[in-house]
């Protein structure tokens, strides 16, 4: 007895403390400052589910992350590197060596490093078969072209991190070594073969129906193989692709060619049994797409709805349910206002979806339970406040534990910090009228003994007007001359703290 009880302990302690926990950490934050030059953005959420808890961390780190988002953690959950695109950071928050410019040429100049790199989904990390201290980087890159399509993907590149290098904070080994040249839609995802340890990568080509799979093993890339199958695709429509957790399945979903679904065999790397459902009106809309944790239920998103679909009964469309829909809260964003409407999803570690809005908002929208059916699954909008704004972007994860005996996630895993709600800003000035006309007065609270200014942004964000405000004074005086009827937002800062913001309307 004395002997079982040891091993049940050595197996749960194995169990507990190596399960794959390479999506443990989550780095998001805002695309870019619509006014670089007046707030300068250094903020990034750190997403970790260590230790059973997902706590929420606001970084000071400023690191635009567009759509393309990566990020690596070891098998003990431990951050150690991520990406936007443009180059490889490590756990420091320092750029490694030879990790930078990934995805070279006009694209990266023109997106790095003001915003992150604008390939959705476009880049993916896989730890190397057999070796823990390699990984690879799987990653699209772009180009401009004089006709239409005026941008797209034209590359598939490989780098290869070695964390064994510059004292364990890693090293770029190799980079941006060509692995496909083509037009491809923008997406990337991965699934490992049936021996589990080597990695099938998909990528799509563009305005066809041609698949392509990379296959990466212990001695790198062996095999790079196509697949032509079903209808031909549609214009590149700003979607999602994504294999289910048991390897079984791979979707497409944009608004376009709406949902496409195959069975997918891990041994060969082939698909099959082809589908495509008529989701949703396909209208512009940036789109999302998941897989419960069982395998057995599909969430599709519009910027406006978000779709359930029962893989187990024979005719999906039937069991289309709509399970959220958007309720139109706008979030104000230094003097613009974005919807917190829905986008792209990502599985969790704590077998909850989790879902980007379009535009840099600070909340995550949440699926609760989506193994079950309908509106059981309990979709949360806005379940997930945030320290940082978020804009599009989410880490782009395969399903790291799928064929290594742990569970594909962990539902035990609970979320101690609730969020993150920031303290109210405190109100020590009030602008008036409201609206204006030729003047504009301003009071503070209390006499302010630190100089301030009084920015004044027009509706697209822009600065427009600014006027400095001297320490000492009570009330404050500002004429309106040359600016034009419409709508402004105005914000007062001391020593770069805001004292005060709002809008105002000018009517003359």
């Amino acid at each position: 007895m004395r002997h079982l009880l040891s091993a049940v302990l050595l197996f749960y302690t194995f169990y507990s403390h190596a399960q794959h926990k390479n999506d443990y950490n989550w780095l998001i934050g805002v695309e870019q400052d619509p006014n670089p030059d007046v707030y300068p953005i250094n903020c990034m959420n750190l997403l970790s589910f260590e230790q059973g808890e997902l706590s929420i961390e606001k970084l000071s780190v400023d690191y635009p992350m567009y759509v393309a988002n990566v990020s690596m953690s070891d098998s003990e959950g431990n951050l150690l590197f991520y990406s936007n695109g443009c180059d490889v950071k490590n756990a420091n928050h320092e750029i490694m060596p030879n990790g930078s410019p990934l995805n070279p040429g006009d694209s990266h100049e023109n997106s790095c490093p003001d915003g992150g790199y604008a390939t959705v989904g476009g880049i993916i990390a896989l730890p190397m078969p057999n070796d823990d201290n390699k990984y690879y980087l799987f990653h699209q890159a772009f180009a401009y072209y004089n006709e239409s399509p005026f941008v797209r993907v034209n590359r598939l590149y490989y780098s290869v991190v070695d964390m064994e290098l510059n004292n364990g904070l890693g090293d770029v080994t190799v980079k941006n070594q060509v692995v496909l040249s083509n037009t491809f839609y923008t997406g990337l995802q991965a699934v490992k073969h049936s021996n589990n340890k080597d990695w099938w990568v998909m990528t799509i080509k563009e305005n066809g129906n041609k698949y392509y799979k990379v296959l990466l093993t212990e001695n790198g890339i062996s095999e790079i193989d196509s697949q032509i199958i079903g209808d031909e695709l549609a214009i590149n429509g700003g979607g999602q692709i994504t294999f289910s957790p048991d390897g079984t399945k791979f979707a497409k979903y944009d608004f376009m060619d709406q949902l496409i679904l195959f069975d997918f065999d891990r041994s060969t790397g082939q698909l099959s049994n082809y589908q495509k459902i008529e989701l949703d009106t396909p209208l512009f809309n940036f789109s999302g797409l998941a897989f419960s944790p069982n395998s057995k239920r599909l969430y599709a998103s519009t910027q406006t709805k978000l779709w359930q679909l029962d893989l187990e009964v024979p005719d999906l469309l039937s069991s289309k349910t709509l399970v959220g829909e958007y309720d139109g809260l706008v979030y104000e964003f230094f003097g613009l206002q974005f919807a917190v409407a829905f986008q792209r999803m990502q599985l969790g570690p704590d077998c909850k979806i989790y879902m980007t809005s379009h535009g840099p908002v600070a909340y995550m929208h949440v699926i609760h339970n989506p193994n079950e059916l309908g509106t059981a699954c309990n979709f949360e909008q806005r379940g997930l406040p945030l320290p940082c704004s978020v804009n599009y972007s989410i880490p782009n994860f395969p399903h790291y534990r799928l064929g290594s005996g742990y569970p594909v996630c962990d539902s035990s895993i609970v979320n101690v910090s609730s969020g993150y709600v920031p303290p109210p800003e405190e109100e020590e000035v009030r602008v008036w009228p409201n609206p204006a006309s030729c003047e504009l007065h301003l009071e503070n609270i209390a006499p302010s003994i630190k100089p301030a200014t009084l920015w004044l942004f027009n509706a697209t964000g822009q600065p427009v007007r600014h006027w400095e405000i001297s320490a000492g004074q009570v009330g404050h005086n500002f004429l309106l001359e040359g600016l034009s009827t419409g709508m402004y937002f105005w914000r007062v800062e001391s020593e770069g703290r805001g004292v005060g913001n709002g809008k105002l309307i000018i009517a003359k």
